[in-house]
């Protein structure tokens, strides 16, 4: 009798604890995968043209002159995002799959290292960026990212006072918003929370773009996705 007594209590205590592990497991399911992208041509403005004024001695000529050069600190990402959910085996065998139509809420997330932890991000700051952002030019970190707000994702929750950037799109400063973050290694991580299907810079339909740190050296990005 006792041992019958015993075998139902081993049985009540692992339904207990798959009922637990159903509870956690949620969690971890949210949060960001690695990208697969698929990468596009680079662009990059063109200078402004050189022209010339004619003048003769005794002559004095009013000229007034305008520019926009190109910034050799940042650079951007854009595109569309695709995905889905799925429960498969190890060999990529897929039993089950939730297509994913609309992506308001996702996130998509580049950094120059690894993040292991994403629920570990905090708000970068100054001290966190790289040199060339930094200074007092006019493209520097704090005259581009000039407003902070909580950050939160499906995943990633109130992280306060991060600083963030509107960039452009159809002509004038919008809507698509780049997130200052970091992880605990140090490594920058740059969130770009999209929109379904919106008119981004160019005048194209996309879902996200991402303003990013970039100098005359090749930075490398990686790329991981958090669907909605």
């Amino acid at each position: 009798m006792d041992e019958k007594r015993g075998v139902i209590n081993m049985k009540k205590i692992l339904t207990l604890l798959v009922v637990m592990a159903m509870c956690i497991m949620p969690m971890a399911f949210a949060a960001p995968t690695g990208g697969t992208v698929d990468e596009l041509a680079q662009e990059t403005g063109a200078a402004a043209v050189v022209q010339t004024v004619d003048i003769e001695g005794g002559n004095v000529t009013g000229v007034n002159v305008s520019t926009t050069s190109i910034t050799g600190r940042w650079a951007g990402f854009w595109g569309n995002i695709t995905g889905g959910i799925e429960l498969s085996d190890s060999s990529a065998n897929k039993f089950y799959e939730w297509t994913v139509s609309n992506m308001d809420g996702a996130v998509v997330y580049v950094s120059n290292g690894t993040v292991s932890d994403f629920g570990s991000l905090a708000a970068a700051t100054v001290s966190d960026l790289p040199s060339y952002i930094t200074g007092a030019a006019t493209d520097n970190f704090s005259n581009t990212f000039t407003a902070t707000e909580i950050f939160n994702s499906s995943s990633v929750t109130n992280i306060a006072s991060t600083p963030y950037a509107q960039s452009w799109q159809s002509g004038s400063q919008g809507t698509l918003k780049t997130y200052a973050l970091k992880d605990t290694d140090g490594d920058l991580v740059w969130a770009g929370k999209a929109q379904n299907d919106v008119t981004g810079f160019n005048g194209e339909t996309l879902d996200y773009q991402i303003l990013v740190p970039a100098d005359s050296t090749v930075v490398t990005y990686s790329f991981y996705l958090e669907l909605p």
